[in-house]
């Protein structure tokens, strides 16, 4: 098995503080979507991101993140960190939400022409891995400030809507947090499929 040593990877988890913390110190700020099961997207992407995290970790990558609890982040406080760490990829964790509860599945989204390859990796893994559906082709080139302003490969990862009642359901799964018991496999597998996109990317 190839591992990634010698990888820095930078997790983004999608959000987090409240609304009124965000705008005093970034200026505006969005609080991301919720859903009737899930609850707040800020809270499950972290999740997610505790899970991604140690599936890295085991593999020998080193791994930063841009946030470890509850607090508001600005999105510039999230770039400038990872490209001052001079890390190899730049992934941010998300869940989507629409008006139209009947819309749902997965997406990958990128900007720079270097993203790309990366975001068709985890793109097909968590098609394979997990429950999702595509959100149309599934792969989105996006102009978000996460992508357009990282130095290096990035990838935007929408795990579902939560606006969407299955999704929501697949994103919640026993509603356990991780480390809590028993394991919420839903969420490790949703990690598992995002870092296994990773290990093919760098690994070929």
């Amino acid at each position: 098995m190839a591992y990634l040593q010698g990888k820095k990877v930078y997790l983004d988890p999608g959000h987090g503080g409240t609304y009124s913390e965000g705008v005093a110190r970034c200026g505006s700020y969005a609080v991301g979507t919720s859903g009737v099961l899930t609850g707040p997207e800020k809270d499950s992407a972290l999740d997610i991101g505790f899970w991604l995290r140690e599936y890295l970790e085991s593999a020998l990558a080193t791994v930063y993140m841009s946030r470890t609890s509850d607090r508001a982040v600005c999105l510039e406080e999230r770039t400038d960190e990872a490209n001052s760490l001079g890390v190899d990829i730049f992934v941010s964790l998300h869940h989507n939400g629409n008006d139209d509860s009947s819309v749902k599945g997965a997406s990958c989204h990128w900007y720079k022409t270097e993203d790309k390859a990366l975001a068709e990796a985890v793109l097909n893994e968590l098609l394979d891995n997990t429950e999702f559906t595509p959100w149309g082709t599934g792969l989105k080139n996006d102009n978000f400030h996460v992508l357009r302003e990282s130095n290096m490969p990035a990838v935007l990862v929408e795990n579902g809507f939560l606006t969407n009642s299955g999704d929501d359901e697949y994103v919640y799964g026993n509603g356990n947090s991780f480390g809590e018991d028993p394991i919420n496999y839903n969420r490790r597998d949703i990690a598992y499929a995002i870092y296994y996109g990773i290990w093919k990317y760098f690994n070929g």
